[in-house]
């Protein structure tokens, strides 16, 4: 039964196709070359007699005595004439791929690994096909070995997207070997024995793993399906913007090289880099916002939805993404002019339920206190640190703590806190005493409290916030500013203690 099944199946698959005049010329109308070897024809072609005979010199002719399938990239006489390059054995491994290459199948972009382990980008633009940038000229015919392309430019093997940048702005490059870190591997470490913790103690083997690579994109590498775009001025033009951050800042900043580089670091790089880095090789219309579009924004590489308020420019080419450079590169200047806030609950932190003093922050005090955290709808974060003293309390309570990085200039310092909750308080910078401050003068001032600045008030919100402030002009590095309030006594408000909102240094013009 099977048997016959089968015979029947048999003979409709010969009926069929033995009438289709199709099958009939795939099978009676190959090229002629089909059996031929490629290398034979190109040696006869004048148009590409140059690379021909640079193969040969640098030996590479020998790989097309076997039947192993290649296709080349072979730029023509007149693009070897125009260019000006190096030509070695690693420029000509570059135009030639182990693989068998048909445009036509090419949909989008497509990375082909050449003889130098690198790979070569082919993408179909319009009707034309291009290899990494360069229109295909002319093709050959298939040969029995494989087949060849004619091109107008020699294609040079192209950077990783880190070695782009190690050109063209090494600031990034130096960034991305700084995350460089040293790990324990420890299938290659041998357990020698155990320290008084019980711990075990390693015949160690480190590797070395960068940290922005694992985060973002691995820029040192390349791989077949998988790409990046990263957009990041150029040095000229990162320089340029530094200096007119400089200018802005003042006197004490000249040009780029006295913008602090652990201000570039900390807080330039980390925005550049999440608004600058997405997954694949975006195309310079897809930063285009559609008409209409106010706030325009993309998927970085994280996943994250960033605003893109820049116009990329000079897309390069690299062996593992597009590099852009940005058309006209501004630093904003929130970055660096705003104001630098520390919120009152920063100080604190909640452990097993109880709260505790953050790390950074020293306390000194007759009595032992307990901070907390206390919700307040109208404060700037909803919440404020407040500790309670006793009523008349005279004895000593100092507490001192960090600000954010700050530039060297003169600031107005607010401290927005309770008007009914406090005393008298000797206010530092940097052990410097630029107030003394008590809260009776809330009262004094009928709640309004006149600023520094002239011709401004702080007035009081419904939960009885209001602010005072003094002018700082002891910033002279860039740095964290220390700022201590050491309590002097109870004064005349009725309930003591220590309640802040928010300590901020704002530049004072």
């Amino acid at each position: 039964m099977n048997f016959k099944i089968i015979t029947i199946l048999i003979l409709g698959v010969v009926l069929t196709f033995g009438c289709n005049p199709a099958w009939e010329a795939y099978y009676d109308d190959y090229p002629e070359t089909v059996d031929a070897n490629f290398w034979d024809d190109m040696q006869n072609d004048p148009m590409i007699s140059q690379f021909v005979q640079i193969l040969k010199d640098h030996e590479l002719d020998t790989l097309f005595n076997s039947d192993i399938s290649y296709t080349l990239f072979v730029p023509s006489n007149d693009a070897m004439d125009a260019f000006t390059g190096n030509i070695d054995t690693t420029l000509l491994k570059y135009h030639i791929c182990t693989h068998l290459i048909n445009p036509v199948s090419v949909q989008g972009k497509r990375k082909i690994q050449t003889l130098t382990k690198k790979f070569i980008l082919i993408e179909k633009f319009n009707s034309a096909y291009l290899i990494d940038g360069v229109e295909i000229r002319s093709e050959s015919s298939l040969y029995r070995n494989g087949k060849f392309f004619v091109v107008n430019e020699v294609i040079e093997p192209k950077p990783n997207l880190y070695e782009y940048f190690r050109t063209t702005n090494p600031i990034l490059a130096e960034y991305i070997d700084s995350k460089d870190s040293v790990v324990l591997n420890i299938e290659l470490s041998v357990p020698i024995g155990y320290d008084e913790n019980d711990n075990t103690i390693y015949d160690s083997v480190n590797n070395i793993i960068n940290l922005f690579e694992i985060e973002y994109f691995r820029v040192k590498h390349e791989f077949r399906d998988r790409s990046a775009t990263i957009v990041f001025p150029k040095q000229d033009d990162y320089h340029a913007a530094l200096n007119v951050m400089a200018d802005v800042l003042g006197s004490r900043y000249t040009d780029y090289n006295d913008i602090p580089l652990v201000w570039q670091n900390n807080i330039l790089m980390p925005v550049l880099i999440e608004h600058g880095i997405f997954l694949n090789m975006l195309e310079p219309e897809e930063f285009i916002p559609a008409p209409g579009q106010e706030v325009f924004k993309l998927l970085n590489i994280l996943g994250d939805s960033v605003v893109v308020n820049y116009t990329p420019s000079e897309k390069a080419l690299c062996s593992n993404g597009y590099a852009y450079n940005y058309s006209n590169f501004q630093i904003p200047d929130s970055l660096y002019s705003g104001e630098s806030k520390r919120e009152g609950e920063s100080l604190v932190v909640k452990s097993s339920g109880k709260f505790a003093w953050a790390e950074d922050v020293s306390v000194t005090s007759t009595a032992p206190f307990l901070p907390f955290q206390d919700f307040i709808s109208t404060a700037s974060n909803d919440s404020v640190l407040n500790i309670a003293f006793p009523v008349g309390y005279s004895g000593n309570f100092s507490i001192e703590f960090q600000s954010s990085d700050l530039f060297p200039r003169n600031y107005v310092l607010e401290v927005r806190t309770h008007m009914r909750i406090g005393g008298i308080y000797d206010i530092y910078v940097n052990d410097v005493l630029f107030r003394t401050f008590d809260y009776q003068e809330f009262k004094q001032n009928f709640d309004v409290m006149p600023s520094v600045v002239e011709g401004e008030w702080y007035l009081p919100d419904r939960s009885n916030l209001n602010s005072f402030d003094m002018l700082v002009d002891n910033i002279t590095e860039y740095g964290p500013a220390t700022i201590r309030f050491e309590y002097r006594g109870p004064g005349e408000v009725l309930s003591n203690g220590f309640l802040i909102d928010y300590i901020s240094f704002k530049p004072a013009n």
